[in-house]
């Protein structure tokens, strides 16, 4: 029985002096959106109104006085940050909150977290406390200005604020445009691309020159029409547009583009114009979702026939590498739109598939978003930086909707075995040769090596008691991946097997159909093989504490 006990992690991606990539560097600008959930809460009573019984969405709305859509919007996120957890429609406080938020435990600390927020300002002032023509009497004012005076100003003029803004969401978009092109260049579309919201044009760009430097390699070959394929229309508000040639003068950077200036919802497309790819990345999250389902259509409606649409946000279902992410930039677009929300992958995809276009692939980046691929005759896709495949991803979600807390991929060349394992078994546990899944039962290490070496992939998977539930889950998400065509898909459990009340400890297996071997049992080193896979477990210390299950599904 294990526990993820470590202070140091969290779910934004760690700090790590390796790191090449900004997405940690992202995390941290938005790390008061986590704490503002924190706050909100605390200063709405939630944890209390939680701790009440029966503690419905709509109950806690009475409770608290809020709105019922916007409390649910906030309790999805206080779920993704492991304050609070969720069991058929009643919420409930997580173990840590549970000890220091709520106000009648002993142990309550929600005060001095409000504490903590009322520095916040203080904070602010950190750039001017530090300067070196810095006043220090008007640094400790009580004005909040972390910027300077020109900046400050500039903030009033809104043509200088929207300039400012293209070209900051241009920066991460380039980051986010390199990955996203390796997925689409793993799948086959038509020409032209039509990028809805596009910005400055950095992921349209990125397509393009990819494009034309095929379209050069084709010409030579000789194939017909093949300058053709680098066209793309970027179309975007006409202010955007104007900030975009400015960001980018050099008429180089527009070759094979088109801009249009023009609000997507109200622009009437010329007769018969359609479109072998569409775009729309970070674009739909800005309307609710009447109005995002509808533009959605608008967009398919300008498909060519076998043509493909891409979909880049930020998805409150997916979990991915920052799984805070989605639900909090739900909360962004409450606060910061008029009726603007992130829209779950399924959500998204049932529209999709109401359209008539039956076939999608969701994908995590690399960093904080996803993306979906939707159209005829998906290629099996890839992600960058040879990670994982679709498959083990799909389903790592497929464990997820069917009650896994965590499902991790992981190559079978980074499950861990070792000798000592089942010495463990034997010289540690009361359970020793009472059970015929256990020690001295079963494969060995070496057994076990073997096994994994005719596999490629695996799924690591964390559940938690009752050992029976987790055991039959696991036996479930193993038939559900060989009914559709993984016929050497495998479940490994976690502790003693618990199929049977009373285990005769010798002789045959009573229930062999149903019985399968612990992780540990074979000689796996779980501990090992869990931050192989980028979790850290640390053993329960004290009863009460919460308990953690891992098992293993091995797919091929």
């Amino acid at each position: 029985m294990l526990r993820s006990d470590d202070p140091s992690r969290n779910n934004n991606g760690d700090a790590d002096p390796s790191d090449v990539d900004y997405q940690n560097l992202e995390n941290l600008s938005t790390a008061y959106w986590q704490s503002e959930v924190l706050f909100a809460a605390l200063e709405l009573k939630l944890f209390d109104h939680i701790e009440a019984e029966q503690a419905t969405t709509k109950k806690i709305c009475v409770l608290s006085g809020c709105r019922e859509e916007g409390l649910y919007r906030l309790l999805k996120v206080m779920k993704r940050m492991e304050l609070i957890g969720e069991s058929k429609g009643n919420w409930f406080n997580n173990q840590v909150a549970r000890r220091y938020l709520v106000k009648k435990s002993p142990f309550y600390m929600g005060d001095f977290f409000l504490y903590r927020r009322a520095m916040q300002e203080n904070f602010r002032l950190l750039t001017r406390k530090i300067s070196s023509d810095d006043d220090p009497e008007a640094a400790s004012c009580g004005h909040s200005c972390s910027v300077s005076d020109s900046v400050t100003d500039s903030i009033e003029n809104y043509a200088v604020r929207n300039f400012n803004y293209v070209r900051a969401l241009d920066q991460l978009a380039k980051e986010k445009a390199r990955e996203i092109a390796e997925i689409l260049f793993r799948a086959t579309w038509l020409s032209p691309v039509l990028d809805i919201g596009g910005g400055a044009g950095s992921l349209c760009r990125c397509l393009m020159k990819r494009i034309t430097l095929l379209c050069r390699l084709n010409y030579e070959l000789g194939i017909p029409d093949a300058s053709g394929l680098s066209r793309g229309v970027l179309l975007d508000l006409p202010e955007v547009i104007e900030v975009a040639r400015k960001i980018y003068p050099d008429e180089a950077d527009w070759e094979g583009i088109k801009t249009v200036s023009a609000d997507f919802r109200f622009h009437a497309f010329e007769k018969g114009e359609t479109f072998g790819l569409i775009v729309m990345s970070n674009f739909l999250h800005a309307y609710g979702e009447k109005e995002a389902r509808s533009l959605l259509e608008k967009a398919l409606g300008l498909l060519k026939p076998g043509g493909k649409i891409l979909i880049h946000d930020y998805f409150p279902d997916r979990l991915g590498r920052s799984p805070q992410k989605g639900p909090i930039y739900d909360l962004a677009m409450m606060l910061n739109t008029y009726d603007g929300e992130c829209h779950e992958a399924a959500r998204v995809i049932s529209w999709l598939d109401a359209a008539g276009i039956r076939q999608s692939v969701v994908l995590d980046l690399e960093t904080d978003s996803s993306v979906i691929l939707a159209g005829e005759k998906l290629s099996l896709l890839c992600p960058l930086r040879n990670h994982l495949v679709s498959l083990p991803l799909q389903w790592a979600d497929i464990a997820i909707a069917d009650g896994f807390r965590l499902a991790v991929p992981i190559p079978t060349e980074k499950i861990v075995t070792a000798p000592w394992v089942r010495l463990k078994c034997r010289y540690g546990c009361k359970g020793f040769g009472k059970n015929l899944q256990c020690p001295p039962n079963g494969r060995d290490d070496l057994d076990t090596e073997r096994l994994l070496s005719s596999y490629k992939w695996a799924i690591l998977l964390e559940g938690t008691p009752p050992g029976r539930q987790f055991h039959q889950r696991l036996l479930g998400l193993e038939k559900k991946a060989f009914l559709s065509g993984l016929h050497k898909a495998f479940a490994m459990g976690a502790g003693p097997c618990t199929v049977c009340d009373n285990c005769p400890g010798e002789g045959a297996c009573n229930r062999s159909d149903l019985a399968r071997p612990s992780m540990e049992a074979t000689g796996i080193d779980v501990y090992q093989t869990a931050k192989e896979a980028g979790l850290h477990l640390v053993p329960v210390k004290e009863k009460g504490q919460y308990v953690k299950y891992i098992g293993l599904l091995l797919l091929e």
